[in-house]
């Protein structure tokens, strides 16, 4: 098993502290913790991703404990070598499955919804010799400032991903499974992608260019961003219950009702999607 190099080249973001963590993390440890709360993991002995991966999961937890959330989790976690998985998008960080799906190229293996998977890059070089998640803060600064992510916090590209499965948890609870296969089947042909950025685009590219993707990316960007503002950049855990004035709060009818004509033309929107609601 191929351990991932420590030697990181990190920038703001990360205190000395959260450094000496990671250089010192038991991914074995990590994944018998993800175990223990559900989650089947696997990081190829990768510290960073299994270290960022497990702030993530606390977030969530933290989330859902002290304000009496349902936020889900993700089926498992797993870095992979994209090559080798029945994917287009070989060079992509990472990626959320969300229906049930034979990605894997040699095995005859079905992999469940709501699983996380993070690119191996295996046998990729970058600038400076270092390992692609060795900057990991440095790529969430090349992606704020190319406006293509919500947030230049270094958890974002690890975080937009379980908030990924924190959606999906909300379709499958409000839709079930068969309706929520049907609804990607609708959403997500090239064809319909196209209406959907020329009707939503120029909004949801104030949030950052991906979120005018889909409207899966739209939630996910979001709600990173709603996220990654309101944690505490010392401990990493969330500051208050921002979800109970964001779009993805729950509403009864009245309320629905009630709040419909105040609440801004983006807010609905992405209230929309979160429920489902996509065209």
């Amino acid at each position: 098993m191929k351990i991932q190099s420590t030697n990181t080249n990190f920038q703001a973001g990360l205190t000395s502290k959260m450094q000496s963590e990671i250089r010192s993390a038991d991914v074995s440890k990590i994944s018998r913790e993800f175990l223990n709360n559900g989650i089947e993991a696997d990081f190829k002995g990768n510290k960073i991703l299994a270290w960022c991966s497990l702030q993530c999961l606390k977030i969530i937890k933290s989330m859902n404990e002290k304000y009496g959330l349902n936020l889900g989790f993700p089926n498992g976690v797993f870095v992979e070598d994209f090559k080798k998985l029945n994917i287009k998008e070989g060079n992509a960080t990472g990626f959320l499955n969300f229906a049930p799906t034979k990605l894997y190229l040699s095995e005859n293996k079905i992999t469940p919804e709501k699983t996380i998977f993070f690119n191996e890059f295996k046998g990729f070089n970058y600038s400076g010799g270092n390992e692609f998640w060795d900057r990991i803060d440095r790529m969430a600064d090349e992606n704020f400032d190319r406006h293509f992510s919500s947030t230049d916090f270094f958890l974002e590209p690890i975080l937009h991903e379980f908030l990924h499965a924190v959606h999906e948890q909300n379709l499958i609870q409000k839709l079930g499974g068969k309706k929520l296969v049907k609804l990607l089947e609708e959403t997500l042909p090239p064809p319909k992608l196209e209406t959907f950025r020329a009707k939503y685009g120029r909004m949801l590219e104030k949030i950052c260019t991906y979120a005018s993707e889909t409207p899966f990316e739209a939630v996910a960007c979001d709600l990173s961003k709603r996220t990654i503002e309101n944690l505490d950049k010392i401990t990493l855990l969330p500051q208050s219950n921002f979800i109970k004035s964001s779009p993805y709060r729950k509403l009864s009818p009245l309320k629905r009702l009630f709040i419909y004509e105040s609440e801004s033309t983006p807010s609905r929107t992405l209230r929309h999607f979160w429920e489902g609601k996509m065209g």
